[in-house]
């Protein structure tokens, strides 16, 4: 009796991360707009838009006066890296500047920040890149 209750915790406790990480999944999806962190991105005038679909797909689309640069790649997320605790998105073939494993800082249904802690190469040597969203 003790073995059936024991591993129906276990079973609970299972599901209850899965169901954990489809949650951040499913708050990721859609379009959101990348806040500037310097007066240097205000100025420019650029508006960078990241959309994330429900089949991995990430598209970003910069917007300038004069012109609109998209990308495309992939994204996929995990709920572990080495040790470290959280929630995580791997980009990748979306460009070598945005390539890469970035932490889930904050996620809601109106905010995402996310901090790069990997370049593309697995690298973390000058990786740091933090990008703040709010939801479209």
């Amino acid at each position: 009796m003790n073995n059936i209750i024991k591993y129906t915790f276990i079973a609970i406790f299972i599901l209850s991360l899965a169901s954990c990480q489809k949650s951040k999944q499913t708050k990721i999806l859609g379009t959101w707009v990348n806040q500037p962190m310097s007066n240097t991105t205000e100025v420019s005038g650029i508006e960078q838009l990241w959309t994330f679909d429900a089949s991995s797909n990430l598209i970003v689309e910069e917007t300038g006066s004069d012109t609109v640069i998209t990308y495309n790649g992939i994204y996929s997320m995990s709920s572990k890296n080495m040790g470290m605790s959280g929630y995580f998105v791997q980009i990748t073939n979306v460009s070598s500047l945005l390539d890469g494993k970035y932490q889930i800082k904050e996620l809601d249904e109106s905010k995402l920040s996310l901090h790069r802690i990997e370049l593309a190469d697995g690298s973390t040597t000058a990786a740091f890149l933090w990008r703040e969203f709010i939801k479209k």
